[in-house]
């Protein structure tokens, strides 16, 4: 039974990057699954529940995914470029951030929640990196940490909107990079 819940939240966060919750209807997730009507409800309520199930699911994989990147004790700048090489398609767009353009994920609070836990996340593991690099005197002191995390975490967003609208995947790639070298003008040298 557990292994029809975890196909069922599996086929849910594919469907939800693909087309979004609004787009996505139960049927949808019993033919891709190929589980039955009866087991989906058995294991959830509602659409609105397995989609729950499913974006808490994604945002634990993508949160123990830089979790790791970001752990370690290597300079604060090669924790970025590794999370930003990180490969990622930009006309697929974010794998959570694409999802809260819908109507119905805008106006319900418990539909944002694992998007807004991950993100948060982010800007407190990449902070906190900031504030390490600072305070160990690798970082440029004049900037806010928190705002310079809230950046980069836009600048990706961006790009993957921005690709997405021009039908050019690369443009994502090209915002990463110039926020790479935002980021590396802001090292402090060793001296």
């Amino acid at each position: 039974m557990a292994d029809t819940r975890q196909l069922l939240i599996d086929t849910m966060k594919s469907l939800l990057w693909q087309r979004g919750y609004d787009a996505t209807s139960p049927n949808q997730v019993l033919d891709s699954s190929g589980v039955g009507k009866g087991s989906l409800y058995h294991h959830f309520k509602s659409k609105k529940e397995l989609a729950i199930a499913a974006m808490d699911d994604r945002a634990d994989e993508l949160i123990k995914e830089a979790n790791q990147i970001f752990a370690g004790s290597q300079f604060w700048l090669k924790k970025f470029d590794d999370y930003f090489s990180v490969p990622r398609d930009g006309m697929a767009g974010c794998r959570l951030g694409r999802i809260i353009s819908d109507p119905s994920v805008v106006d319900d609070p418990d539909l944002q929640r694992p998007i807004k836990r991950y993100f948060t996340h982010m800007q407190q593991l990449m902070s906190a990196t900031l504030q390490e690099a600072q305070d160990n005197g690798h970082l440029a002191s004049n900037i806010s940490t928190q705002q310079l995390a809230y950046s980069v975490i836009a600048v990706m967003q961006g790009g993957f909107v921005v690709s997405r609208a021009c039908n050019q995947g690369d443009m994502l790639h090209e915002a990463v990079g110039g926020v790479y070298t935002m980021l590396q003008s802001l090292v402090v040298e060793f001296e």
